[in-house]
């Protein structure tokens, strides 16, 4: 079988969701042993064209499973995902493999798990692998010296986007059911758009950061915020709901509230007050993206939201101000982390490196 866009048709009419793969784990309808085997199969097929995962961790994974199916079969208590297949983007730290970001120079295996990476683990969920990412996570694009480039699966002359493009193109791909990524401006929104899968970055500082390799040091008006990806939303918000649990063996981020993730399911939003923004006057979506913000309006005033369409002021000087922000050190810290690594020319077209 080779890979194409007959095979992701396929695969997408026959994906089940995360929430159908736990269930079917835990009746017994299908063990992990099987899950984890068929979508490394899968993606193995894809990787010889998409470059998406770029450090396997396919026999510990199997092992992982085989485990699980015993712990299933002695009755122990399952996590939310138990026997799920889990892929998280390069920067995060796994026991045993690097996370170089695209630096030459930090190829050596870390020692331990990260923080989020821990709260997979305790859930239930396996790590199949780490996917690709550009230099420094500082381009659109993914693309570096070590791993070199990941393509999109649905046209593999094009990008998957970035920075966590390896990610969104190996799930759009079906060799994983949920990654774990990461956004500081649009590094989760922008792969998920150019893959057609969903994301989700979440407000700043609503997860822990430890146990992942950053950029832009220093920066308090820019962080690099962790999120969940996948094929459905309701998979994000299953996701969420584990990433958001302390474990005792996965201490906070000091900078992070203990705060769990609500249960919304039946919250009414009568009453609720929703600005719509159908253009910000700056970048202007295509009629496509337009319509999908209008159905989005009819839907919440359907269920009693008060909506309000506003136009913005003032977007061409935010925009300024975001570059100006995301350059205030002039380059000092790219160019440090940049130091004894080859280095992606397309970095340099930064007007601040």
């Amino acid at each position: 079988m080779e890979f194409g866009r007959d095979t992701l048709s396929e695969w997408e009419a026959r994906r089940p969701s995360v929430a159908e793969l736990t269930r079917e784990i835990a009746n017994g309808d299908a063990s992990a042993a099987e899950t984890v085997d068929g979508y490394i199969t899968r993606t193995k097929l894809a990787n010889d064209s998409l470059n998406a995962l770029v450090v396997p961790l396919f026999e510990q994974a199997r092992r992982e499973a085989v485990e699980a199916d015993r712990r299933r079969g002695r009755g122990e208590r399952l996590g939310l995902l138990h026997g799920v297949p889990v892929t998280v983007k390069e920067c995060f730290h796994v026991a045993g493999t690097p996370s170089t970001i695209g630096l030459t120079y930090c190829r050596e295996p870390l020692n331990e798990d990260g923080v989020l990476v821990r709260r997979l683990r305790a859930a239930g969920a396996i790590i199949i692998g780490k996917t690709n990412v550009p230099q420094l996570m500082l381009w659109h694009e993914s693309d570096n010296p070590v791993y070199g480039r990941t393509n999109n699966p649905w046209d593999l002359e094009r990008s998957p986007g970035g920075s966590t493009g390896g990610e969104a193109a190996l799930i759009a791909a079906g060799g994983s059911p949920l990654g774990l990524g990461s956004d500081l401006g649009g590094s989760i929104r922008l792969p998920c758009h150019f893959c057609g899968i969903h994301g989700l970055k979440p407000t700043s500082f609503r997860l822990p950061r430890r146990g992942m390799r950053g950029n832009l040091h220093g920066f308090e008006a820019f962080v690099l915020q962790p999120g969940p990806m996948a094929r459905r939303v309701e998979d994000l918000e299953l996701a969420m709901r584990v990433l958001t649990q302390e474990t005792p063996d996965a201490r906070n981020d000091p900078d992070m509230p203990p705060v769990a993730w609500p249960d919304w399911h039946g919250v009414s939003i009568r009453g609720l007050r929703v600005g719509v923004m159908e253009d910000d006057g700056y970048f202007r979506p295509v009629p496509g993206i337009r319509r999908l913000v209008r159905e989005a309006a009819e839907s919440l005033a359907q269920q009693g939201a008060i909506v309000e369409i506003y136009k913005p002021d003032g977007t061409r000087e935010l925009v300024e101000l975001y570059m100006a922000l995301a350059g205030a050190d002039g380059g000092a810290d790219a160019r440090r982390m940049l130091r004894g690594s080859e280095v992606d020319p397309r970095l340099k077209r930064m007007a601040w490196l």
